[in-house]
């Protein structure tokens, strides 16, 4: 028995050697670029193949007066294997148009090509900086806890929480950026010091009937580590402009947007509070119905 085992399987053994020797010698019709890095150049690239003989390629740079537009070096490409490139030796591609753009045609083993469209975008740390908290809002949605249909913004200087959180509206955010990226991203720290007045704020809001002064609801559980007092780290994704806070292993995530008098806004989407257990009106509208805060401030 076992020499009729031994005779079927070297056949099967030739069978699967002879496949791999096709294989290899097929010629590859790949012409594709997989990384690519130019002066400048910040992070890393996003590839995008758009059709057969399409795709894209954005990059980001940083942005200077003196950026030489006209003859961006190369300094490194990878293609697919066997690819080859339309690239001299110590290339330059040239941006200097209105749209930034340069083309890179591929082309494969087979002849098969690709022309790729390089895109430089320039970066501009906005955020970096000192910035001065004027005003905050916390925003509700009754319709996520199922205790109503309204929705609004509360200014966190108003009635509900002014008491308790105004030492908050004098402090100063500074964004701070380290000189070298890490994995294609921007770090750096964050910093909440304290105003004039030497205090920090904090989330507690008082209502009438419900929250009385000495015994207000305590929203800093689900608000404070938001942007925590002191000094915090960063990682900013240059793709999407979102800055993931950590301080003491508690990460939140910050995006920006600007309101319709132009100030800055620092933006932190809430985690999902509707399923807590319900109780008063105060609680379901503030804890468990809101959705969002934000710290609006002007640059120093």
């Amino acid at each position: 028995m076992r020499r009729y085992i031994i005779m079927l399987i070297l056949p099967l053994l030739a069978a699967v050697s002879c496949t791999k020797e096709i294989i290899k010698d097929i010629p590859s019709n790949e012409c594709s670029i997989l990384d690519i890095r130019v002066f400048g150049q910040l992070g890393k690239p996003e590839i995008v193949r758009l059709d057969e003989t399409s795709g894209e390629v954005t990059l980001f740079i940083n942005k200077t007066d003196d950026y030489p537009w006209s003859a961006v070096k190369v300094e490194s490409i990878a293609l697919s294997a066997y690819a080859d490139s339309d690239l001299g030796e110590d290339a330059v591609l040239d941006f200097y148009n209105p749209q930034r753009k340069a083309v890179i045609k591929v082309t494969s083993q087979t002849g098969k090509s690709v022309d790729w469209t390089v895109i430089l975008k320039p970066y501009e740390a906005f955020y970096a900086g000192k910035w001065k908290v004027i005003d905050a809002k916390i925003y509700v949605d009754q319709n996520i806890s199922g205790c109503g249909t309204g929705s609004w913004g509360t200014p966190m200087n108003g009635a509900e929480f002014g008491l308790y959180f105004s030492p908050e509206l004098d402090n100063i955010i500074t964004i701070d950026m380290n000189s070298e990226m890490v994995d294609g991203k921007f770090t750096g720290t964050i910093t909440n010091d304290a105003g004039a007045d030497g205090l920090w704020g904090e989330f507690k809001g008082v209502w009438p009937g419900e929250y009385p002064e000495d015994a207000p609801l305590d929203m800093n559980p689900r608000l404070r580590h938001l942007l925590p007092a002191g000094q915090s780290d960063w990682v900013l994704d240059l793709t999407t402009n979102e800055m993931k806070i950590t301080n003491r292993n508690i990460t939140s995530t910050m995006t920006f947007e600007t309101d319709e008098w132009g100030n800055m806004v620092f933006v932190f989407n809430l985690p999902d509070a509707s399923k807590e257990i319900g109780g008063s009106n105060f609680y379901d509208n503030f804890w468990r119905s809101s959705y969002r805060f934000t710290y609006i401030v002007n640059p120093l």
